[in-house]
Order: structure tokens, then sequence, then C-alpha cells
């Protein structure tokens, strides 16, 4: 019986040592019930985004970054994937996490299978009527209006900066490239800065270019869905840069969160040599279709760190804060309608 006893304490012991380690070995996550759950009308749909106000606000306006989903996602899981509202706490910003119709953006691949595609939902006055409600709620500094997607959320990033460049300074697009699609439809705005992050295995968006495809379950030989073509990444960059009045370019190479992999992420810069814009990106070698250290959790059996290629979230605040709008827009209000 005294043994019985001793090993059950034994075991105790070690699932407390355990459990102590695991919650260690977290990273900060500010949780969902801390930020704020909407519900909007917009185009004729009642949408939902979450959205954190930081605690301590030090400016009487506030900066703005949007982070957008996936398909088939939703802006919970960018809040875990992310992590970004800890570093709204950290810098002062507001991040809002948007929720796709049929967890879907209407991102201008016009793809045949997806409820979002066929009912032509207007997401880009979804987001202005984001900016409206949060702005009588919070003050926004519209000159520095952000947003960065991953994937799905990516291409959007894409026609948000497209089509409603009177809004946004500067985006992010994570394994995404553009569209063509969108590049049909889209005149890139004169000095726009926008950023990419592409993985050469990505196995959803080809970073050459072609077909994108999307497995219809997780199966490891699931039938893969066509889902928009779209150029390469190397065009894409070359796209998003056609409108400077003149351009200067960087290539480098930069080194792996993981000091002992050796090889390195290949870094293309494009500047407009008469203003501070620029389109600029990272392709890892190997790199798959992942936000690069973000925090993966679906359940307590799956979780933890994507890679360790890059800190995406810290390159997208660098870039945010180097890119923003420097002309004043008269009385701080949004442009357009």
């Amino acid at each position: 019986m005294n043994w019985i006893f001793t090993n059950q304490k034994r075991y105790l012991l070690l699932v407390m040592i355990s459990f102590s380690f695991f919650c260690k070995s977290l990273p900060s996550i500010v949780p969902v019930k801390e930020h704020k759950l909407e519900s909007i009308s917009s185009d004729g749909i009642v949408r939902t985004f979450r959205y954190y106000v930081p605690k301590q606000i030090n400016e009487k306006r506030l900066p703005v970054i949007f982070l957008l989903h996936g398909g088939g996602g939703s802006g919970e899981g960018m809040i875990y994937l992310t992590r970004m509202s800890e570093k709204a706490e950290e810098y002062g910003f507001i991040a809002v996490y948007p929720d796709g119709y049929a967890n879907r953006w209407n991102d201008g691949r016009k793809i045949p299978h997806s409820l979002t595609d066929k009912r032509n939902t207007n997401d880009v006055e979804f987001f202005r009527d984001m900016i409206r409600f949060i702005d009588k709620e919070i003050p926004i500094d519209y000159n520095r209006i952000h947003v960065a997607g991953i994937s799905n959320g990516g291409f959007m990033t894409q026609r948000l900066l497209c089509e409603a460049d009177d809004l946004f300074s500067s985006g992010y697009s994570i394994a995404a490239v553009t569209s063509k699609g969108l590049k049909d439809i889209c005149n890139p705005p004169p000095q726009k800065s926008i950023g990419f992050i592409m993985g050469t295995s990505d196995d959803v968006v080809p970073y050459k270019g072609g077909t994108v495809s999307i497995p219809s379950d997780s199966s490891p030989n699931a039938k893969r869905i066509p889902a928009g073509d779209v150029i390469s990444y190397l065009e894409s960059l070359e796209f998003w840069s056609s409108s400077f009045s003149c351009k200067e370019e960087i290539k480098s190479q930069k080194r792996h969160l993981n000091k002992f992999w050796k090889r390195d992420i290949q870094y293309t810069q494009f500047t407009d040599c008469q203003s501070d814009q620029k389109v600029e990106g990272y392709l890892i070698p190997n790199g798959g279709h992942i936000w690069p250290n973000g925090f993966y959790y679906q359940n307590e059996k799956q979780y933890g760190y994507l890679s360790k290629d890059l800190d995406t979230r810290e390159i997208v605040l660098q870039f945010f804060r180097t890119t923003y709008k420097k002309e004043k827009l008269v009385n701080n209000a949004p442009l357009g309608n």
C-alpha cells in the first residue's frame, strides 16, 4: 500500500513539473476574452471582428494594424498565430482581427467554389466600415493604418492596398504572391509600400507562379482544388514597385532565427529613390505555407512554433513603423467613401 502511495506521489510530482515547464514554454498571448468582439452590418451582411486596445494609451490617436486570416481561418485564430496583441500593448496600437465571409476573403481571384467569391462580397467596404466603427470608440490616426495577412489574407492585403490606397499606408503579404486576377484590375498606387514573405517549398501558393492548389482535406494524399492563378514572387515585387518614379535595388542574405541552420534567406528590396516608399521580400529556402515563427494552437495536443525561419511579427512591425504616410490628411479624416 505504501509502495502504491509513494508511486502516486512521484507521478503527481512529475505531472506538476511537466505542467510547470509547459506553462513556461508557451509564448505570451493576450487572452481572446480581453479583445472586444463586435458585429456590424456591411454590404447587407452582418460581419464580425475582434480588436484589442492597449490599456496604456500615450497618444491622442492610435495607429491600427489589421491581421487577416487565411482561407478557412478566423480572426480568433490570428490572435494565437501572430501574438500581435502583446505588441499592441507594448507599442501602443490597435490590433484588429476581422472574420472573412464564410471564412474567406474576396481577394480578386474569382474562385468558383468560394461562397465569398460567388456572392462577390464587398470586403473593401467592410474594412472602411470597421475603421468608422472603431474611430467612434477610440480616435484613430488615419496616417498609420496598416494591414498584414497570410495566404487568402495575404492576397486580400494586396487588394486593400490597391482599392483602398487612400486608407492604408502599407501592407505585408505572407505566403501569398500577386494573383493574376488582381493584376488585371489593379494599377499599383504610386509610392505604396508592401512586403512579402514566401517559401520555396510552399505547396499551396507556388512562388514561381502558376496555379494555387488547396488540399481538400488534411490527409497526406488529399485531392487538390485549383484556386486561381498567380504570378511569381519576383514578378510580384516588380509589379508593386512598377509605379516608383525611379528604383534602387538591394539584395542581401538574412540569417535564420535558428543559428545552426546553414542556409540563408534571400532578401530583396526596391526603394523609390524620390521617397521613403519601398517593396521588400524575404524568400525562405524550403519554407512552407506558414507564418514563420507563428504559434500554432488548434487544441491542447496541437500547438507550438511553426518554424525558426524569420520572426514575422517583428519584421512586419518594423516595416510598418518605417513606411507610414508622411502627408497629413485634412482634419485627420479618412478619404474616400
